[in-house]
């Protein structure tokens, strides 16, 4: 639907170059816009294992512990966290590329062959991490929620691994994996950014200037 001239004359003035249709093709090219980290979501042992690169993950609540992961209705991921139950989100570290480009592949190996990739075994729940990741989070299923072409998978967290945290993050931008430039670190402003609960300003430390 084309605009009215007024309204084209104000979508220009505030910034905005091109308003597109609600399709598809638009939300993911709006989307490769955001950068975000890379994982590999895992489930199974053995012949039964599973491992996809995903970044449509979120960290839901501390209290408790929830974690969600986002995995279309197609993916042979989706019918294996469904018959096991349980998943790792491996948070990938800078130099991981390749491993995000081998689980990404429809062609991506699974059973034993997806586990030597991986090269680090199996976690608490029985799903298998990946060595070298940045963090990686383990989750028992809790709850299936249809998302459209997509199911979302709602888990309780039940142990988290910690890697070496001196490595970048692996991260996904504009079809590609661009490098972090590390910018020095500012002092506490008494603010934060929590992927939780959203910007949290914490006044406890915010202290008023004395008058002179």
């Amino acid at each position: 639907m084309a605009l009215s001239a007024e309204r084209e004359q104000d979508r220009k003035k505030y910034g905005w170059e091109e308003t597109r249709e609600a399709e598809a093709s638009a939300l993911r090219a709006a989307m490769s816009l955001f950068p975000t980290g890379v994982t590999i979501v895992t489930t199974g042992r053995g012949e039964a294992a599973e491992g996809m690169t995903a970044n449509a993950v979120i960290s839901v609540s501390l209290d408790p512990l929830l974690f969600l992961v986002s995995v279309h209705k197609g993916a042979r991921l989706n019918q294996r966290i469904k018959e096991e139950s349980y998943y790792a989100v491996n948070l990938l570290a800078v130099d991981q590329e390749g491993l995000s480009r081998l689980f990404a592949s429809p062609e991506r190996s699974c059973g034993l062959a997806a586990i030597n990739a991986l090269n680090d075994g199996y976690g608490r729940t029985g799903a298998p991490l990946a060595a070298g990741a940045l963090a990686a989070i383990e989750c028992e299923l809790e709850a299936v929620y249809p998302g459209g072409d997509h199911d979302l998978f709602l888990g309780r967290v039940v142990a988290i691994h910690m890697g070496d945290t001196r490595k970048g993050p692996l991260v996904f931008h504009e079809g590609s994996y661009p490098s972090l430039k590390v910018a020095p670190r500012l002092g506490d402003s008494g603010a934060f950014v929590d992927t939780v609960r959203g910007f949290d300003a914490r006044l406890n430390r915010i202290r008023p200037k004395k008058r002179r």
